[in-house]
């Protein structure tokens, strides 16, 4: 545990699997989902959602474009834990977890899949 925010409410963002090039709105969307209630009731501002959704996907930025170079039809999956406190969206930064995949291309895929099919017309014609 982070230490910052005793006694705050622990949560988890948890987007699912998502192309990278909408995880942003995903992340947004989600966090403001899980955190409707405490908006309405007034508990949180809805100003400090869109701040830490911004916070979160400013770093995700950095990973996915900059260190990773994913393209836009890469799939990810984050996860993020968090805490509130005094009406403040804590980010556990050592916590999150993110699943990138690459996607390969319909060329290749195709090229396999015709491969595949040469191999067992082969061994067809040979049994």
């Amino acid at each position: 545990m982070s230490g910052e925010g005793e006694g705050g409410e622990r949560l988890i963002l948890r987007t699912g699997i998502v192309v990278a090039g909408a995880y942003a709105d995903r992340v947004r969307r989600v966090l403001f989902a899980q955190l409707s209630k405490k908006i309405k009731s007034g508990e949180l501002d809805a100003k400090e959602v869109a701040r830490a959704a911004g916070e979160l996907n400013t770093i995700l930025y950095e990973a996915f474009v900059r260190n990773l170079a994913l393209s836009k039809g890469d799939l990810v999956r984050i996860e993020a834990p968090y805490s509130l406190s005094n009406g403040r969206i804590v980010w556990d930064l050592r916590g999150l977890r993110v699943r990138a995949f690459r996607e390969i291309g319909e060329e290749v895929v195709e090229k396999a899949v015709e491969e595949a099919l040469k191999a067992k017309e082969a061994v067809q014609e040979r049994g």
